[in-house]
């Protein structure tokens, strides 16, 4: 199935092998302007990526609330009739710290990150949603894969360059504490609804394995999802650590030619194992059909067609959530980074970027070609084209800007959401910030017309003594 499922760390970003981030890339681009490099949440660098703007932020808003009505999850699935993929990624740093030593860098870091994504397209899903599509096999089955899930993630980076700075490499040890997680295995089918055999139902069968902090009451129909969030569930939530997993980074980085160079990386490549906290939902999703279609038997095959004037139905209604004792383990999503960066001249590069997402049943694939411009030592931005799963229209823009204090770098893979939301199908921007710690004070004053080629000495007094201070002592 090749469909857009989750977004990633921001693709425009990926020529910027310098900033104090790029490891999420490729841990062999971890590096250091200074000897110290530290940032802290919120700017330590965060990133956002979805589509389907309109419904996720409702949803979200809902969720928030602590209700989760039938009626909300029921407008979601009637979006997903012109939308057949459905993806949110957070990705927020809240501590980064990297150290940068004779036999290579450093870094440690810990991070939590967030990912929901869903794929409904299919011949059965598609008869129900969409209006241009006239009739299904009746009890054909479809696969609805949906992953969700929050965890955080304590690393520690290593990278190594070789004396020419022509290759290095890199890894990063991941230890994973699981938050919360949705996973799905099901199926689903159109069959005669059992207690009224002249309608029709879309009904699901397989399990739905849950894992969350007192997660759900089952109340009334009104309110079948009513979420729990006292203060004790909240910090039960946060400082979850009965969900245990393991993972690694690896990274290359090559200069083939002087102006050349290729690199490659594999990013998550672990799992999380699920113990606490566990819940079941049996005949997950039942949705009525009512009397808006009619079925037929053509060549032995039974088809359900749709009426004249069909309206669609919202009769929407979940299983029951049972507590589950029973753990299971779940690989993270994979990511495979592949690029190629050409250097046209000391301040310009071409860059082609691959991204392929490898989850089962959500495997997607993303592509980018940017060209990078170092404005002078303090600004540099990238821009280009983008390919993000089957979204096709993505226009990228990141800026960092380098001062002696340290790093800011702010940038969206697609400027046309921002632009024209209305025609943008997918919606990310990433943001962050580091400082150097311990950095020698320059007290040298800039060249004058006078003395172009000379920067002399600033001359500081101590305001106490009046004598001058001594720099190796005071400012370094």
């Amino acid at each position: 199935m090749y469909t857009s499922a989750v977004a990633q760390p921001n693709l425009a970003f990926y020529p910027f092998n310098k900033q104090f981030n790029s490891s999420d890339y490729n841990p062999a681009f971890l590096t250091s302007h200074e000897k110290f490099t530290f940032s802290i949440f919120p700017l330590a660098g965060t990133s956002i990526g979805y589509n389907n703007q309109r419904v996720i932020k409702n949803l979200a808003s809902k969720f928030l609330t602590g209700v989760i009505t039938d009626q909300d999850f029921t407008r979601v699935l009637n979006s997903l009739g012109n939308q057949p993929s459905f993806y949110q990624n957070i990705e927020s740093s809240l501590l980064s710290f990297t150290y940068r030593s004779e036999i290579g860098f450093f870094n440690f870091r810990i991070k939590d990150s967030e990912y929901f994504m869903a794929s409904l397209d299919g011949d059965v899903t598609q008869f129900i949603f969409d209006n241009k599509v006239p009739s299904v096999v009746i009890g054909q089955p479809q696969s609805l894969p949906v992953q969700a899930v929050h965890y955080r993630e304590y690393s520690l980076g290593y990278s190594y360059k070789s004396l020419s700075n022509r290759f290095s490499a890199g890894i990063r040890a991941k230890l994973y504490y699981g938050k919360s997680a949705l996973f799905t295995n099901i199926t689903g089918s159109i069959q005669s609804d059992q207690t009224n055999p002249n309608d029709y139902v879309f009904k699901t069968s397989g399990p739905i394995n849950i894992s969350f902090p007192k997660a759900v009451v089952n109340n009334t129909n009104a309110q079948v999802n009513t979420i729990d969030f006292s203060s004790s569930t909240v910090f039960n939530y946060l400082f979850n650590n009965g969900n245990p997993g393991m993972g690694v980074d690896l990274g290359i980085n090559y200069r083939i030619r002087p102006n050349l160079s290729f690199s490659m990386s594999v990013i998550d490549l672990g799992k999380i194992n699920w113990r606490k906290n566990l819940y079941t939902v049996s005949d997950a999703l039942v949705y009525k059909l009512f009397k808006s279609y009619r079925p037929d038997i053509i060549d032995g095959v039974p088809i359900l067609f749709k009426r004249e004037g069909f309206t669609n139905t919202d009769s929407l209604s979940f299983g029951e959530l049972v507590a589950n004792n029973k753990r299971f383990s779940k690989p993270l999503p994979a990511t495979i980074y592949a690029g190629l960066k050409y250097k046209v001249s000391p301040i310009f590069s071409l860059n082609i970027t691959d991204r392929l997402i490898v989850v089962k049943d959500l495997s997607y694939n993303s592509l980018s070609v940017t060209g990078k411009v170092d404005v002078n030592k303090i600004l540099s931005f990238s821009s280009g084209y983008s390919i993000i799963g089957d979204s096709y229209l993505n226009i990228p823009l990141a800026f960092m800007f380098q001062g002696n204090f340290g790093q800011f770098f702010i940038g969206t893979d697609n400027l046309t959401s921002i632009l024209l939301p209305n025609y943008g199908q997918f919606a990310g921007i990433s943001f962050g910030a580091c400082f150097y710690l311990f950095t020698k004070r320059n007290l040298n004053m800039k060249p004058s017309d006078l003395n172009p080629f000379y920067r002399p000495r600033k001359i500081i007094k101590n305001p106490r003594t009046g004598l001058t201070n001594d720099a190796d002592e005071d400012f370094e």
